[in-house]
């Protein structure tokens, strides 16, 4: 991926495929894992990760509610969010898109599909925080 390290914030509940996602994106970024939207929000509190992944099935709620919490908080408006969850119905998927995710994965999910998910939601989220960089940079003159 790109401009290594990324700080990902990973929320999900099930062990076995928090372990299958630590293992795919531990290659020198850094990971935060939540089991829980009160975890995740605690987490987002200490600091702002390049991206979520987020799950829908949470012990404490629906994941949904946690990006439409993102995606009201204007330091969080422009995090990219991926959810990826066990509900694959194509209602689930629209709704997930109207709240505010960018991009929504089912599981089962392909290892290499959801790798490159995720490099192309910090490519394009690098590239708009350069062009702002730029704009800023040239508002001074």
């Amino acid at each position: 991926m790109g401009n290594l390290p990324y700080k990902i914030l990973i929320v999900e509940d099930d062990p076995t495929v928090l372990e299958l996602l630590e293992s795919c994106f531990d290659d020198g970024n850094q990971l935060l894992t939540a089991f829980s939207i009160k975890d995740a929000r605690e987490k987002l509190k200490k600091g702002r990760p390049d991206i979520v992944i987020l799950d829908r099935g949470l012990p404490d709620g629906d994941g949904l509610e946690l990006c439409a919490e993102i995606r009201k908080d204007a330091q969080y408006q422009s995090l990219p969010v991926l959810m990826l969850t066990g509900k694959a119905e194509t209602t689930d998927k629209v709704l997930g898109l109207k709240l505010g995710a960018d991009d929504y994965l089912a599981k089962p999910f392909d290892i290499g599909e959801l790798k490159a998910r995720v490099e192309a939601l910090l490519r394009r989220t690098d590239e708009l925080n350069l062009r702002r960089s730029i704009k800023k940079s040239l508002w001074k003159y």
